[in-house]
């Protein structure tokens, strides 16, 4: 994340600073996990794991295409 922090290209764009932004909430330790996991009420539980299963899909298509970029470029 340091590296990508300090990189103008992400830091100066609104994009970049997004993107930045997305990473870092989803950077967070196991333990910090666990605490939000503790919170979540029951009858909320369902709805939390379905959203956690789409974000979890849409960061595995997003790493996909940022690969497939890369290698492109390569």
């Amino acid at each position: 994340m340091k590296r990508l922090k300090a990189d103008p290209a992400l830091r100066f764009s609104e994009t970049g600073r997004t993107l930045l932004r997305l990473l870092a909430m989803h950077t967070i330790s196991m333990a910090e996990w666990d605490k939000i996991i503790d919170k979540v009420p029951p009858h909320c539980g369902e709805i939390v794991a379905c959203l956690a299963n789409d974000c979890a899909q849409m960061w595995a298509d997003a790493a996909l295409r940022v690969q497939r970029k890369v290698a492109e470029t390569a």
